[in-house]
């Protein structure tokens, strides 16, 4: 799919992107006549705390709103703005043949859609994608890996707690591909083993957020209840946690076994476009001993990160999407890259191993 159709020349991708954006800035500016409300409901709650209310005191929408206050109304909208024109060009830029582009604009239309026209968390998440995929493209790995750990440390910090778990995620994941099998069995032993250790409070910690969720969803919202779904079962053990993990992963990531709506299917591709661009294998070591393909592997982990922590608590499909899709711009640049090595692979056995050395330097 990635190398089908005609090869884009840098005019032709540039022209779309241009056509992309100036379709873009006249929607941004039109947003509140067409968009579903449900788009502004995290919004509204931010620009409630930028108004001086105090209902979402002391909570990450009011660490946000803080934040946006300081732009003001106006530039909190040129802010977004920015950062959407950015992720478009970006996106789009990354497309070198037909099929790719169209892969590009399905990872494009929904961060865009959720994250882009309204100024959210989430669009905050995008800003931090864009900043570590031009750092990758100009330094090496070792500065992206610095640049992640500040920049998610940083989010977890002021604003999403659990961007702390994504980073650790992320961190042995990255261990977990690039070492040996020894290494491989350490890691995957040690993880049951704290999973087993938790106290019964931990699970409940980590699954009972999707719970609450829930309910405020089903109270005090019509949007998303009808895809939001509660733990399986109390998450209060060992194995309760495991079936609820398993059930969730079926009710995000296979929604059409659930919900048989065109909605749930065309969800399914974005998901699994994602999905595959993370979990894809890689042409061997010798071919990806330079630094940008380690670089494209770390932002890989991340996204393995986001997955994997929003099955502990994703309510709905409608928020695992937005939440995914903030990061569609690490997705789309490793689906580019092995669409290039791809077209350039001689042999079946070059789609087995990852590289293994985080220290690497780029080709003279």
């Amino acid at each position: 799919m990635l190398n089908a159709g005609p090869g884009l020349s840098k005019g032709a991708v540039r022209l779309f992107a241009s056509l992309a954006v100036f379709l873009y800035t006249v929607l941004y500016w039109k947003a509140s006549t067409f968009l579903p409300e449900f788009v502004f409901r995290d919004s509204d709650k931010i620009q409630s705390q930028v108004g001086g209310s105090s209902t979402y005191q002391d909570t990450s929408f009011d660490a946000v709103a803080k934040f946006y206050a300081s732009l003001g109304d106006t530039g909190s909208k040129l802010f977004v703005l920015a950062i959407g024109i950015a992720f478009i060009w970006m996106m789009i830029g990354l497309s070198k043949r037909f099929g790719s582009l169209l892969v590009n604009a399905v990872l494009l239309a929904p961060c865009l859609f959720f994250n882009l026209f309204v100024a959210s968390k989430d669009t905050l998440v995008v800003l931090m994608s864009i900043a570590l995929v031009v750092i990758a493209r100009k330094r090496n790995a070792w500065y992206v890996a610095i640049a992640a750990i500040a920049f998610y440390a940083g989010y977890a910090a002021t604003v999403r707690i659990y961007f702390a778990l994504i980073l650790a995620i992320a961190a042995g994941a990255w261990f977990y591909r690039t070492g040996s099998l020894r290494r491989k069995v350490v890691l995957l032993v040690a993880i049951l083993l704290v999973l087993v250790v938790l106290p019964d409070k931990g699970y409940l910690a980590l699954m009972h957020p999707r719970d609450m969720a829930v309910d405020y969803l089903v109270a005090g919202s019509p949007y998303g209840a009808r895809t939001s779904f509660y733990n399986l079962v109390e998450p209060a053990s060992f194995w309760a946690f495991c079936a609820d993990y398993v059930y969730a992963v079926l009710k995000l990531n296979v929604p059409v076994l659930f919900f048989p709506g065109p909605k749930e299917f065309v969800m399914l591709a974005l998901v699994w476009v994602m999905l595959g661009s993370v979990f894809c294998q890689l042409p061997d070591r010798a071919t990806l001993a330079n630094v940008r393909a380690t670089s494209v592997n770390l932002l890989a982990c991340l996204v393995i990160g986001h997955i994997a922590v929003s099955m502990l608590f994703e309510p709905d499909l409608g928020s695992y999407v937005r939440h995914l899709s903030s990061v569609a711009l690490f997705c789309a640049w490793r689906l580019s890259y092995l669409a290039a090595r791809s077209g350039s692979a001689s042999s079946p056995a070059m789609a087995r191993r990852l590289p293994t050395e985080l220290h690497v330097h780029p080709k003279p």
